[in-house]
């Protein structure tokens, strides 16, 4: 006769050996659940799109774009601002600047103080002049701030929020959390108009002062944070110079190249986009073209993403993989005939030639009501002088139209369009705070779902 006990013995080893089914197969659930959490961001409010939850103010330093004086070198100073956004501002309010910081340093004194709620434009405009850089700045994620610092107090000793006058030499990398999932056409990449014609000093000549759109290099631009540039080339006795239409620069496009170039091997993780848009002197025939793309090729070969069917949509997760962070767009048949998939066509821009800040407010209004053009696009966020307007104010010059337009195109883009806005590109470009709104934008796109967006401000 069968044994009893060994088929209760058997029946138990079988509920055992179930038993530990259930929990392996529940443990490799747990486990496949562990992983998505590790490598998605679940936002169950929109509070989580923030840093460190809602921000009731923030505060942010620029720089006016109006000289103030110069140095013995004529090098131009300027003026520091402070701003602040996102509150009402109480009595008791206080928005103090230091040269130490103050978070860290408790012994720090404000070398200025001022009362918000008397300037209801939400900046002020100091006295503090800052010559500028003309070496080369740090590329140093580790020491971002540039000697000033900014609190807003909401009453004696309670600081609501603080910030420095910074740089931004890898934000790219440092936002790879919520970047990697993104195409470039994705994010808000901040930029610069005519890039490449800058200067130092004061323009003093007739009509120089609409010849220079920056202040500092093209390096320097880099590492504050841009990461679009807008580039126009004249060819000279065989060599090729930044141009301003058809103002020619003492800057040689080798000599951007070599910068961008530099930067790269300090911060190679960060994706640059180059715009040769305009060609407005002495490109006579296909030949010079061709040169000038071969001088593009030897500098910054290896760094091209390829504008190939595997790289046109390409998440910048994979343009780390495959190391290429260069994106260069060439605005000329002879790309397709020489270089067709080293270079990419050119880029749509959305451009109000527009000569006051009312103006290009009503272009905006009217271009961003509709879809947002595919792939990549750049915002022109700059008033736009014609030959009238120089005729009539050649006293004027772009550092003025930018101080008229710099602060509204910061308000625009973050409370208006940065849902919609890839590139934004500007005129003196430290005087408005589309660095910092482009990260936080990034930031908000590649965590939050799109349904969370409402109501949400950069």
């Amino acid at each position: 006769a069968p044994d009893i006990d060994c088929y209760k013995d058997l029946s138990e080893i079988f509920k055992s050996c179930v038993k530990m089914l259930r929990l392996g197969f529940v443990f490799m659930i747990y486990l496949s659940f562990v992983e998505i959490i590790r490598s998605h961001h679940f936002i169950t409010s929109k509070e989580d799109c923030y840093d460190d939850g809602p921000v009731a103010v923030r505060v942010f330093l620029t720089v006016c774009s109006l000289p103030a004086s110069a140095t013995a070198k004529g090098v131009v100073r300027r003026r520091l601002e402070v701003n602040w956004v996102g509150i009402q501002p109480a009595r008791t309010d206080r928005v103090h600047i230091y040269r130490r910081d103050p978070t860290r340093d408790p012994t720090a004194k404000p070398i200025l103080s001022v009362e918000p709620i008397k300037y209801p434009g939400g900046y002020f405009k100091s006295d503090i002049e800052l010559p500028i850089h003309t070496h080369h700045l740090r590329v140093s994620a580790e020491y971002p701030c540039l000697g000033y610092w900014a609190t807003y107090e909401r009453k004696k000793g309670d600081v609501a929020t603080s910030t420095c006058l910074r740089t931004h030499p890898s934000w790219m990398a440092e936002g790879g959390d919520h970047l990697g999932g993104l195409p470039l056409s994705g994010i808000m990449i901040p930029g610069s108009h005519d890039s490449g014609s800058f200067f130092f000093g004061e323009e003093r000549a007739p009509f120089s002062k609409y010849k220079y759109a920056q202040e500092v290099s093209v390096f320097n631009q880099l590492v504050y944070g841009l990461r679009y540039f807008d580039l126009r080339v004249g060819h000279y006795g065989g060599e090729f110079y930044i141009n301003h239409n058809f103002l020619r620069t003492h800057h040689t496009v080798e000599s951007v190249l070599y910068q961008v170039q530099k930067f790269l091997t300090l911060s190679p993780k960060e994706i640059i986009i180059l715009d040769f848009h305009n060609f407005p002197h002495g490109f006579r025939n296909d030949g010079v073209h061709l040169k000038l793309q071969n001088l593009i090729m030897t500098v910054l070969g290896p760094f091209l993403i390829p504008f190939t069917d595997e790289f046109e949509n390409a998440t910048i997760g994979k343009l780390w993989r495959s190391e290429r962070n260069v994106l260069v767009s060439y605005d000329n048949p002879t790309r397709a005939a020489f270089f067709p998939d080293a270079f990419w066509p050119s880029i749509p821009r959305a451009w109000g030639n527009k000569q006051t800040a009312e103006e290009l407010k009503a272009y905006f209004r009217e271009f961003f009501e509709n879809p947002a053009p595919q792939g990549l696009w750049a915002s022109m966020a700059e008033i736009t002088p014609n030959a009238r307007s120089i005729l009539l104010h050649p006293e004027s010059g772009l550092r003025k139209l930018a101080e008229e337009i710099n602060k509204n195109v910061t308000r625009w883009f973050r409370d208006l369009y940065w849902q919609k806005a890839n590139i934004v590109a500007t005129d003196y470009f430290l005087g408005n705070d589309i660095i910092e709104v482009a990260i936080r934008t990034n930031r908000i796109k590649g965590i939050c779902p799109e349904s969370a967006w409402a109501g949400i401000t950069p």
